[in-house]
């Protein structure tokens, strides 16, 4: 399964998120299709990502480029392809520990030598 807008769009409206609103947890990827990102801006997702750069083919090739036209650039208005499915508010990326698999790691070892989860918590 792609992680695109669409599918995530499907996954939100089967388990029915518009009546729990939980928070979601997620990866940069999944954050940026969740906040209406276009597709090729996920690697960088930040808040200036949001607004369109001039040439998505030579855009790290040309080093000198013309000056914009104003019709180009309109003040305010973002460059989202989608319409955000989830609150920026409902979003936030784990803790680095999570994303490196050390919690993984961990659980697997504790079922292993079976310890008890009640002293942990």
């Amino acid at each position: 399964m792609k992680e695109t807008y669409e599918t995530l769009k499907h996954m939100l409206s089967s388990i029915e998120y518009s009546k729990h609103s939980c928070h979601i947890c997620a990866d940069l990827k999944v954050i940026a299709v969740l906040v209406g990102l276009q597709a090729a801006y996920t690697m960088f997702c930040c808040f200036l990502c949001q607004w369109d750069s001039r040439d998505r083919k030579k855009h790290f090739i040309k080093n000198v480029w013309p000056k914009r036209q104003k019709s180009f650039l309109i003040p305010g208005v973002k460059n989202e392809e989608n319409e955000p499915p989830v609150a920026s508010e409902k979003n936030f990326l784990p803790p680095l520990h999570i994303k490196l698999g050390l919690i993984r790691i961990m659980l697997k070892r504790w079922i292993v030598e079976e310890v008890d989860f009640s002293t942990y918590v």
